[in-house]
Formats: structure tokens, C-alpha cells, sequence
């Protein structure tokens, strides 16, 4: 977890590792299809970013009141694509359609519905000690 949040800010927090799932996904998908289209590319650089406003995972209502949002915000994705002899036009179209049929990519768009499953395992909890 980030510093920020009481943790020791090592390693990837959960929000940086879904941003690393977008761009990744995309890009493969942006590969395929150009793949698909006889498209070979020469260069390309898939970057998400965003940010998020720590007092929703805290709970803490924004400066109106109003709750503030525990989910990222702002997602931006950055692609820089090159092929030669491929129009602009075309490369747009190529990236949007990856994008498109990329599936993290795709879940974030189209806002996937999540169910939670909740199992209260009695016998985990006996077998867990308890903080002194």
C-alpha cells in the first residue's frame, strides 16, 4: 500500500497494477489487430494514467459534502502507433478497434457489473488467532 494510505509505499499498489493491465491488454489487442489487417507495425507505446481520490477509500465526503469516489478517476490512455506507409486515418481506426476489443480495456468502457461473494467461513475464522 502507498504511504499515503499506512503502507510502506514498496512495490505496486493495486491501482498502478490496474493501469498496468489496461495499457498491456490494450497493446496486445492493438497488435492482433493489426496482425489481422496485414499491418506491420513499427513503433508503439500504450500509457494509461489517472489518478484517485484517496478520502473515498476512507470514506471522507469531497469539499461540498458530497461522497467522494473510491474508484480511479480521470483515465487517460496514450498511444503512440507508427507503421509505414499506413494512413493516419487508418491507425486511428486500428487503435480504436484494439482498444475496443481489448478486455480490461473494454470492462473500464463499459462499466462491467461486479457481484460480490461473500463466504463466512466459520471454520477459517477459528483457525485464525485473534490480535492480543
Amino acid at each position: 500500500m502507498p504511504l499515503e494510505l499506512g503502507g510502506s509505499g514498496v512495490g505496486a499498489t493495486p491501482s498502478w497494477l490496474l493501469r498496468a493491465g489496461l495499457s498491456s491488454c490494450a497493446a496486445a489487442s492493438i497488435i492482433l489487430a493489426a496482425a489481422t489487417e496485414g499491418i506491420e507495425l513499427t513503433a508503439l507505446d500504450v500509457r494509461v494514467t489517472g489518478w484517485l481520490d484517496v478520502r473515498g477509500i476512507h470514506g471522507i465526503a469531497g469539499a461540498q459534502g458530497e461522497p467522494a469516489s473510491a474508484g480511479p478517476g480521470d483515465i487517460q490512455h496514450f498511444v503512440r502507433i507508427c507503421a509505414h506507409g499506413v494512413s493516419a486515418e487508418r491507425l486511428r481506426a486500428l487503435v480504436d478497434k484494439g482498444t475496443r476489443r481489448s478486455p480490461l480495456p473494454f470492462a473500464v468502457l463499459n462499466a462491467t457489473p461486479l457481484a460480490v461473494h461473500i463466504d463466512l467461513d466459520a471454520a477459517l475464522c477459528r483457525q485464525t488467532k485473534s490480535p492480543a
